[in-house]
């Protein structure tokens, strides 16, 4: 239920944001410099404002109703159980939510004519709040509570545009997600309510991809013989023996069963495929990014395996 309150929140942020940076920007070429020098439109940046508000109103209404309203008890951290729940894997889905939001913020508030440094800063600190606000809602739940994990890893995720924009090599790395049905144990357990792939943990695949020729020096012979847009990617997932703890039978002993998978492949930079030149080509090759492509990958643990198009 967590999981589907995290993401009902950030889908809403994003249909609202989304919607209006498009309309503003998918068919006008980007000018940074003049972006830069322009000054901030006031209605645009009231239209920002009350829509994240709007947003985080909404979102409160639903999920008070739906869900926090039922049972709630005296505000309490979480004692432990958070740190087991399919060994930490929602940590990364914590950072991708964070990382999503900062990006569509950043581009809410580049649209009102601000400037990039305050438009990331902004967007970091919008995205930490709504991790902030979540949490403390869940220190009021009777069965977890206030997850400085979780917070943590939100926040981490909301700074990651900021610090690529103040450390300009780190652009080349970027975050990504990949999900595929390698086994339907999940959905098949009896339980309450409908299975979500979002706590299918043992099918989700989290990773960190390098863009090499941005590390290598210019006009050096490796980067001249490295294709420009290929990566080379490193993969983090939890292999099917988490299955126990999904079974429900006891739940003390199995949480945080299974063993973590380490993933080396290879990957595509869109950015160095798409023309960057417009908006919507940005959003595009930036909404690309996001997604880990099948490619060949190695398996190096817990056991060794390739695979030729592992997603």
């Amino acid at each position: 239920m967590k999981k589907k309150i995290a993401r009902f929140l950030y889908s809403l942020l994003v249909v609202i944001l989304f919607t209006q940076n498009v309309l503003a920007q998918v068919n006008n070429p980007v000018d940074s410099t003049a972006i830069n020098a322009q000054k901030t439109d006031k209605n645009k940046l009231a239209f920002v404002f009350g829509a994240s508000t709007l947003t985080l109103g909404i979102s409160y209404i639903y999920v008070q109703n739906v869900w926090w309203s039922k049972n709630d008890k005296d505000f309490h951290f979480d004692n432990g159980p958070d740190y087991l729940y399919a060994k930490n894997l929602d940590k990364c889905g914590h950072v991708m939510g964070g990382l999503i939001t900062a990006e569509l913020v950043h581009d809410a508030f580049k649209w009102t004519g601000l400037n990039d440094k305050k438009s990331f800063l902004y967007s970091f600190f919008l995205g930490t709040a709504m991790h902030t606000f979540i949490e403390i809602k869940d220190g009021f739940a009777p069965t977890y509570g206030f997850s400085i994990g979780d917070l943590a890893a939100g926040t981490f995720g909301s700074a990651i545009p900021y610090l690529k924009y103040k450390f300009p090599k780190l652009k080349a790395l970027n975050y990504k997600f990949s999900y595929y049905q390698h086994d339907r144990f999940f959905y098949n357990v009896p339980r309450e309510g409908k299975a979500d792939w979002i706590d299918d943990y043992m099918n989700h695949t989290y990773w960190l991809t390098l863009t090499v020729n941005d590390w290598l020096p210019k006009g050096s012979k490796a980067e001249k013989i490295w294709p420009d847009f290929l990566c080379i990617a490193g993969g983090f997932g939890v292999d099917n023996k988490l299955n126990n703890y999904y079974m429900g039978l006891n739940e003390k002993i199995y949480k945080g069963s299974g063993n973590y998978e380490y993933y080396l492949s290879l990957d595509i930079d869109w950015r160095k495929i798409i023309p960057q030149k417009t908006g919507g080509q940005i959003i595009l090759a930036r909404t690309l990014n996001y997604i880990k492509i099948p490619l060949p990958t190695l398996r190096l643990g817990p056991t060794i395996n390739f695979d030729w198009l592992f997603l």
